[in-house]
């Protein structure tokens, strides 16, 4: 199997994303989408490491460059990320730019997930 990319923040963070005003005119780019969808990672990876679902010696800091590839996660993490990632992302994202980002809602889908 190839080893695929779960998690990477460098390249959410060099995304450009374009705003347009009601007329039509492009808005200022202020980087909210790239800083909200960093944190969305930073906070799964958190959660991975602080379950052990992370092999030994995989290093979360918030630095620009994190990267988690599937080997990088235990077999039980790579079962909890399959089931779980997208839709946390999911649901935080139809929740709006202003709902908080913490792992309540990955602990809810943690605790469905081993039982």
């Amino acid at each position: 199997m190839q080893d695929i990319i779960v998690l990477n923040v460098s390249w959410l963070l060099n995304q450009k994303v374009s705003t347009y005003d009601d007329k039509g005119q492009e808005m200022f780019d202020d980087c909210a989408y790239q800083r909200r969808g960093a944190e969305k990672l930073y906070v799964f990876a958190e959660f991975l490491r602080d379950k052990g679902l992370l092999c030994e010696g995989v290093d979360v800091s918030r630095q620009p460059d994190l990267e988690i590839r599937f080997s990088q996660l235990t077999e039980v993490g790579q079962r909890f990320t399959r089931a779980a990632m997208d839709k946390w992302i999911s649901s935080l994202d139809k929740a709006g730019p202003k709902a908080k980002i913490d792992p309540s809602g990955l602990e809810k889908r943690w605790a469905k997930f081993i039982s």
